[in-house]
């Protein structure tokens, strides 16, 4: 079995891919027994990859930490095409690093046991979504006439001062004029 990311084999050996697709979903039991749940969307497909890199060919090792520390424009994790059979069945065509990349001395043998994540990337569910049309505002109206739509005038709509209210209006009026 081989891994090819972008052309590139990531060398090793024993290498094993391990496939995994999370599927969200919500807890509508409330504070019952019930099982009902709410379906949230299928999260991006992961590839977790394991292989043994011995000592002698410390180059592979640092080829595939240098593949996964690559960056595009802006600072972006460069997205790899992904060459597996268990990605191909598992529909994974594009991926890049995620997580951890994990190199441990071998207890018995003079190697690294290596273990890293390919998180996919424009996953099926994802372009589905985005071409998906978004869903139409409804203009929600009231009852009655707008504040606005009203032909009574400003003054009309005053409520009647009392004798000392409308001295303190005159007062204020002088002092400080309507803006």
């Amino acid at each position: 079995m081989t891994l090819l990311l972008d052309g590139q084999k990531a060398n090793g050996k024993s290498l094993k891919v391990t496939a995994n697709l999370r599927i969200e979903r919500g807890d509508l039991s409330g504070q019952t027994s019930n099982t009902d749940s709410s379906h949230k969307g299928f999260k991006p497909k992961t590839l977790t990859v394991s292989l043994l890199i011995p000592y002698r060919d410390r180059a592979h090792l640092m080829e595939l930490m240098r593949l996964s520390e690559t960056t595009v424009d802006g600072g972006q994790r460069k997205t790899y095409r992904v060459v597996n059979d268990t990605a191909e069945a598992f529909g994974v065509r594009q991926a890049n690093f995620s997580d951890t990349i994990i190199a441990r001395e071998d207890d018995s043998l003079a190697a690294w046991r290596v273990q890293f994540t390919l998180s996919e990337k424009l996953s099926n569910p994802e372009r589905v979504e985005t071409r998906r049309p978004a869903n139409k505002v409804n203009q929600q109206t009231g009852s009655g006439s707008s504040v606005a739509a009203a032909s009574v005038p400003h003054e009309a709509n005053t409520p009647e001062l009392s004798g000392f209210e409308s001295i303190l209006k005159r007062v204020d009026d002088y002092l400080g004029p309507a803006r």
